[in-house]
């Protein structure tokens, strides 16, 4: 049966995974809610009854994501045979993309496994449009192409929203799929970014998130000399009072221009998201980082004497087949030396289809989690301190919302990217405005 018989139709999104998925799910949510549906967000909460439809945007990245994302796919199958809802589970995204068979042998209760790159034409497939009974729909090449604006519907009530400028990657990182599973960098051209966050600060943000695979490289595509500093001061000049963020800007981007720019315009947070991965030279070398000869230590003290009081975060990947003792005493001495205000680290797991995944010296698992521990433990500490010279400052926050549990109102600073990095809890006599701006 054609779904466009059954309108308005309910159909509850479920997102997986990394915020780039949160930002498909927004559009999908938004072309479907203006043909009429009743689009319920889901969250992790994969339970909604009597749904036409379910999409999952599934993760792919690493082992535990692939875990997650499949757990939640059995749930919504095993909750159809039981109740007879949802009518239809679509299964999309990047888990979607590389697994699309394995998923429909193992789940037949999938109705169709759709990609990356599909949102408009998943949005029609919900709608009864081009309909047959085909159960694969992914691509064969990936491709993350975005060439008109799209409507997006939040998915959750936040005074935030991610701004994805581009997708897709070019970078051919040793450990990393993203590129098999989402094709060749695409830049979304300013013009539709620059529509859209107007869109998403008329609609309440007060917070514009910059994502992509890597922001350093947004532009290099286009043909023109447009880059990210340009796309930056553009985002700054729009009215309002807003907060602009950096996050997933790889360092070898990192150069005068955005520096200048971050520091001369007061809308861009002083924090930079600058994903590394090691400390170790050597292994960044077999890890096929693009940056793997430059000056690490170096550019961070050109960062922090550009940008006073800037807010520094990065990741760490453990136990990386050929990390040494040595290397991994260079990883934490190097954190310590750096300090890091944020950190984020993650132990390596083998990804079908990467380089790494075949090298030697594989390390045991044993080791790699002990090597994990050790990083969390030092950036403990490293963030403990930072927390501590915070204590008496005066700082600028957005209010969130208000946590009955503590009593209290949770809120950011600049220093707090969300989701990742934690909040701040105020306790007020009075209420106070979720999306206002408040100094505590």
């Amino acid at each position: 049966m054609k779904t466009s018989e059954v309108l308005p139709m309910r159909v509850g999104i479920l997102t997986l995974g990394c915020d780039k998925n949160t930002v498909d799910n927004e559009y999908l949510a938004g072309l479907l809610s203006a043909a009429g549906c009743t689009v319920h967000s889901l969250l992790l909460d994969a339970t909604a009854p009597e749904l036409d439809v379910v999409v999952a945007t599934t993760c792919g990245f690493i082992g535990d994501a692939k875990r997650q994302s499949v757990e939640h796919l059995v749930a919504l199958a095993e909750q159809k045979r039981a109740t007879g809802f949802p009518r239809r589970i679509i299964a999309a995204g990047c888990l979607a993309q590389r697994y699309a068979r394995d998923l429909l042998r193992e789940i037949p209760e999938i109705d169709i496994a759709a990609g990356v790159g599909q949102i408009e034409a998943l949005a029609a497939w919900i709608l009864g449009e081009n309909y047959d009974e085909q159960r694969n729909r992914t691509a064969p090449q990936p491709s993350v192409v975005m060439r008109r604006s799209l409507p997006r519907m939040p998915l959750e009530s936040a005074p935030y929203a991610y701004l994805r400028i581009a997708d897709g990657c070019n970078h051919q990182c040793a450990f990393c799929a993203i590129p098999k599973m989402k094709g060749p960098l695409h830049s979304v051209p300013p013009e539709i970014l620059l529509d859209e966050a107007r869109g998403l600060l008329a609609r309440g943000a007060r917070e514009i998130n910059l994502i992509a695979q890597d922001i350093a490289v947004y532009g290099t595509d286009l043909g023109n000399n447009y880059r990210l500093p340009q796309l930056l001061r553009d985002l700054c000049r729009i009215p309002g009072d807003f907060w602009v963020r950096c996050l997933y800007c790889y360092p070898g981007g990192v150069n005068d221009a955005l520096l200048e720019t971050m520091v001369s315009e007061p809308k861009i947070t002083p924090y930079l998201d600058m994903p590394l991965q090691h400390m170790d030279p050597e292994i960044l070398r077999r890890m096929r980082r693009p940056f793997h000869d430059l000056d690490i230590p170096q550019l961070v003290m050109r960062i922090r004497a550009a940008i006073p009081g800037i807010v520094l975060r990065t990741t760490m990947l453990v136990g990386f087949p050929g990390e040494s003792a040595q290397a991994h005493r260079r990883m934490l001495d190097g954190m310590r030396a750096l300090a890091f205000e944020r950190l984020g680290a993650f132990p390596f797991s083998k990804e079908e289809g990467t380089a790494a995944a075949l090298f030697p010296r594989q390390l045991r698992q044993a080791t790699i989690l002990k090597r994990w521990h050790a990083v969390m433990q030092t950036q403990a500490f490293i963030a403990e301190r930072f927390q501590q010279r915070r204590i008496g400052a005066k700082v600028r926050v957005l209010i969130e919302g208000y946590d009955a549990e503590r009593r209290a109102w949770r809120a950011r600073s600049a220093a707090e990217a969300p989701e990742i990095d934690g909040s701040i809890y105020i306790h007020s006599d009075t209420a106070l405005s979720v999306g206002a701006f408040f100094t505590v």
